[in-house]
């Protein structure tokens, strides 16, 4: 009997994911448990195993399609065994509609003459398919699910679509009483320059959701960003002497680390620093669940220390040392990639002075490191050379008010420059 081949869903809140690759082609004999295929979720790309032994029948997936989870992908026969009628056809990018050229004969007109397909409605009621979060994230953006189209089985409106639709202004007009303004879009008259093409790279996999996600954050979290200097004096003589005890540990501890203990320390007298906007509430978190924006070849993750606010320095390190490390190796699981409550994003090793990161949703903070640089300052009426570092949070003024952020940070400064306490 055939074994389907389906899109598994490799964490809670996954709707869909990107193909990126087969690792083995049509008709090639395959063993249950090596890698088959490479799926991109909203967090990493994930090599998927097979899950039987036999040969490997029926592709239908392609690089850059957008699958819904459960979707069969394949099959796997035995050897003169013949493939099952067509059934269940994936759902792709490709097959589906462009939201911003398509010219459909039953949607609505949009300016400049495209239009909006509309969606597959549930059988007896009207409404449109769309997933839970799918409803609550259009209702929170006063997005109408009518004018949105979805990728899921039988035209179902996910995650993404609505993410989509923020994206590209796929909506009917917002309610008067609507005061987040959609995202800035290049008006489509405006031609691309007239000089030879280096290279065309599809907007797909964690760079599109990367995308999403940012122009999301933007639309929809009016940031409120506050920048303050911080001596490092003392953190990099603490650097300094616990380094080579960190090393017979096996590990290595970075200023990075040093900022982690401190601000998760300082989160847990800050809560709404430590919280997320949902709807018509504020949830404010008990764990400080720390994410680490971390740089790999062509885009940004963000490895999550949990229960930050237990850990001690050694901890810290460890954990960072391990997250960052698998990170680079792409060898995390999403779930130690999501779940995050506040981040930090670190550029200091760059020489970047100072820079503001935009909100990593659904979190109400990001602080934004840069370099330690050697700078002449007063103390006690007196010039003196000192590692000074500014710290920059941006934080979502639906959640915070300007003070209560400056009081986070205040704090956050006093704990890096009397950094003892956090051994």
């Amino acid at each position: 009997m055939a074994t389907e081949v389906i899109l598994p869903k490799v964490d809670m809140v996954m709707e869909s994911g990107t193909f990126v690759e087969w690792l083995k082609q049509e008709g090639d004999p395959v063993v249950k448990g090596e890698p088959l295929f490479v799926i991109a979720t909203d967090k990493s790309a994930i090599e998927i195993e097979s899950p039987a032994t036999g040969v490997l029948r029926g592709l239908r997936a392609k690089p850059n399609d957008v699958i819904p989870v459960t979707s069969v992908l394949a099959f796997i026969v035995a050897t003169g065994e013949t493939l099952p009628a067509e059934s269940n056809t994936v759902a792709s990018a490709a097959a589906r509609p462009d939201p911003l050229s398509v010219e459909a004969t039953d949607g609505k007109t949009r300016a400049g003459g495209a239009t909006t397909p509309a969606p597959t409605t549930d059988a007896g009621n009207g409404k449109p398919r769309a997933t839970p979060v799918a409803r609550r994230m259009a209702a929170e953006l006063g997005l109408d699910l009518m004018t949105i189209a979805g990728r899921g089985p039988r035209g179902r409106i996910h995650r993404a679509d609505v993410l989509s639709a923020v994206e590209h202004r796929v909506q009917s007009a917002a309610p008067a009483s609507l005061s987040i303004p959609a995202p800035i879009q290049t008006p489509l008259n405006i031609p691309l320059p007239n000089v030879r093409q280096k290279q065309v790279i599809p907007l797909s996999g964690p760079r599109r959701v990367i995308a999403e996600r940012m122009a999301y954050s933007a639309a929809t979290a009016p940031h409120i960003t506050l920048t303050l200097s911080v001596d490092m004096t003392e953190a990099v003589r603490l650097r300094a002497q616990t380094r080579s005890q960190f090393e017979k540990w096996g590990l290595s501890l970075s200023f990075t680390a040093i900022i982690a203990r401190a601000v998760a320390f300082v989160l847990t007298q800050h809560p709404f620093l430590n919280a997320s906007f949902a709807g018509d509430k504020i949830i404010l978190w008990q764990d400080v669940c720390l994410g680490i924006a971390t740089s790999l070849e062509d885009y940004l993750i963000v490895p999550v220390i949990r229960e930050a606010q237990n850990k001690n320095l050694r901890e810290i390190a460890a954990a960072l040392d391990d997250l960052v490390g698998r990170a680079r190796s792409r060898r995390l699981t999403p779930a130690e990639m999501s779940g995050s409550t506040c981040t930090i994003s670190n550029l200091g090793m760059y020489g970047i002075e100072s820079f503001t990161s935009i909100l990593n949703p659904p979190e109400s903070a990001i602080l934004s490191i840069g370099a330690i640089i050697e700078q002449s300052v007063v103390r006690q009426g007196a010039s003196v050379i000192r590692p000074m570092m500014q710290v920059t949070v941006a934080a979502d003024h639906r959640v915070v008010d300007g003070v209560m952020v400056a009081r986070f940070l205040a704090d956050v400064k006093n704990t890096l420059e009397n950094p003892y306490l956090l051994i």
